[in-house]
């Protein structure tokens, strides 16, 4: 059973300490990078059982039953209707990912580069619950990253991903040979179809067949990769993504973030896994959130829009002097 942290410097030290750890076990992992999660309850058995390593991103929670089936209605929908919000995004890496810090379900996945943010929101980020029933331990799960899984938001493999809402699931294949003719290509070629529209270079047909069957392997894969800081949201949060792929037919893939897996070139989280978690005792976290704003951790710079600072003030000042009369 995890220790409890109460405060930031019980935070402070279990991390350090989780992490000291993780690099002492794999000297040789000297690229790796150290990414964070808050989480403000177990949401897999919803209790204070220990925290599993498994975590899926939004698009495969099973709250959202089945979105990837109508992915691209999800993310047609989200533009059409914010088409202002989304005017200075170029590509789909950047739309996906500012739908994705606007609570869209993708399959982006958020961690943080800050352990203290990432304890901002294990903590519930101000959200506690009100109906009288018992508040959970939050967690902080910390999240190693290998080199060579950490890439570029204009690599191929991050813009293919992003790409994958505009592909219908029954037209997505990976099953079976590869197609002899370019007309064909088990479904990539409907993915390259829609990826040329934005990066008219894409392409695999010249190196064929090498180009298409690593790709296929990638794709149902999970991959890092740090945004373009366009959004004051993303910027604040120190935000990082993890990118998840799919199977045949768009289906689902499961990374487990294992230890095991980390070093299986098969697995979909093959060198990504979670090394710890640390918790967070419930009857701290409104302590632990005022102590986090002397820290420049609060809620009006995690979400700097307008309404948001603005609910914000007025929250706290309501907290303040409200029982004052």
């Amino acid at each position: 059973m995890s220790r409890p942290c109460r405060n930031v410097e019980d935070i402070v030290s279990e991390v350090r300490r989780i992490i000291e750890e993780a690099k002492a076990k794999n000297p040789g992992d000297t690229g790796a990078e150290f990414f964070f999660r808050g989480e403000k309850q177990n949401y897999e058995t919803r209790d204070n059982s220990e925290i599993g390593t498994h975590f899926p991103c939004n698009l495969y929670q099973p709250a959202n039953k089945n979105a990837w089936k109508y992915e691209r209605k999800l993310y047609e929908e989200a533009l059409r209707r914010n088409v202002v919000d989304f005017h200075q995004d170029r590509t789909m890496t950047e739309r996906l990912a500012r739908m994705q810090h606007y609570q869209l379900p993708t399959r982006f996945t958020d961690l943080s580069e800050n352990a203290l943010q990432a304890a901002y929101f294990a903590t519930g980020a101000g959200s506690f619950r009100k109906d009288g029933g018992e508040e959970l331990d939050g967690w902080l799960r910390i999240v190693q990253v290998a080199g060579h899984k950490m890439k570029s938001f204009t690599s191929d493999i991050i813009v293919a991903i992003s790409h994958l809402p505009l592909v219908e699931p029954t037209r997505f294949h990976l099953d079976g040979p590869l197609a002899a003719t370019p007309e064909d290509d088990g479904g990539l070629n409907v993915l390259r179809y829609e990826i040329m529209k934005e990066r008219p270079a894409f392409g695999f047909e010249h190196e064929r067949p090498k180009v298409a069957m690593d790709l296929r392997r990638d794709i149902q894969q999970v991959w890092a990769f740090k945004p373009m800081l366009n959004s004051p949201r993303i910027k604040k949060q120190d935000g990082i993504f993890l990118a998840v792929g799919c199977g045949d037919g768009k289906r689902p893939i499961h990374p487990t973030y294992s230890e095991e897996d980390y070093g299986n070139p098969g697995a979909p989280s093959y060198g990504i896994k979670q090394i710890g978690a640390v918790r967070i005792a419930a009857e701290a976290k409104k302590p632990l959130l005022e102590e986090l704003r002397h820290f420049g951790i609060r809620a009006e710079n995690t979400y700097p829009e307008l309404p948001d600072v603005c609910r914000e003030i007025e929250e706290r000042l309501r907290g303040e002097y409200g029982e004052k009369g």
